[in-house]
């Protein structure tokens, strides 16, 4: 994925982590959202119900239990140093330090980079839950 920082305007190219540095930010994601409240009483056939100023709250809570994750952070710094900012910078902890003004693009560039990273697990898992509830209704209708 590439694409041009808001407050930057530096080009900026994510590129997938191996599967090890991936699962690693997967594992520290999911332990983030774990210690919030954020899928508590959600219903999965029904999102309408969801009280949509409880999960905006326990997603901000999430975001910084990210934040403030030494975990998170080792995952995410991992998966970042395939990645390239202003054409030939690799992103590591270092740039922020000898480009401060990279730092402005910081959680831009951790948002794309979780994205890039975790969709694969989350596309296949979705479509596997979707395949296992047609397969209970339908097991469950013909009883």
């Amino acid at each position: 994925m590439e694409f041009v920082t808001q407050n930057g305007n530096k080009k900026v190219e994510i590129k997938e982590a191996s599967f090890k540095d991936a699962s690693n930010l997967k594992k520290a994601v999911m332990k983030c959202l774990l210690n919030t409240d954020a899928l508590k009483g959600v219903n999965v056939e029904n999102l309408q119900g969801v009280d949509s100023t409880k999960l905006f709250d326990s997603l901000g809570q999430m975001l910084i239990n990210m934040d403030t994750s030494e975990e998170f952070d080792r995952a995410i710094m991992n998966c970042l140093s395939n990645c390239i900012y202003d054409g030939f910078f690799k992103i590591t902890e270092q740039l922020f330090d000898d480009k401060p003004e990279a730092r402005e693009d910081y959680y831009e560039i951790v948002s794309k980079c979780t994205e890039v990273n975790l969709r694969p697990f989350f596309k296949s898992l979705v479509s596997e839950l979707k395949q296992r509830f047609q397969t209970l209704n339908k097991e469950e209708n013909q009883e």
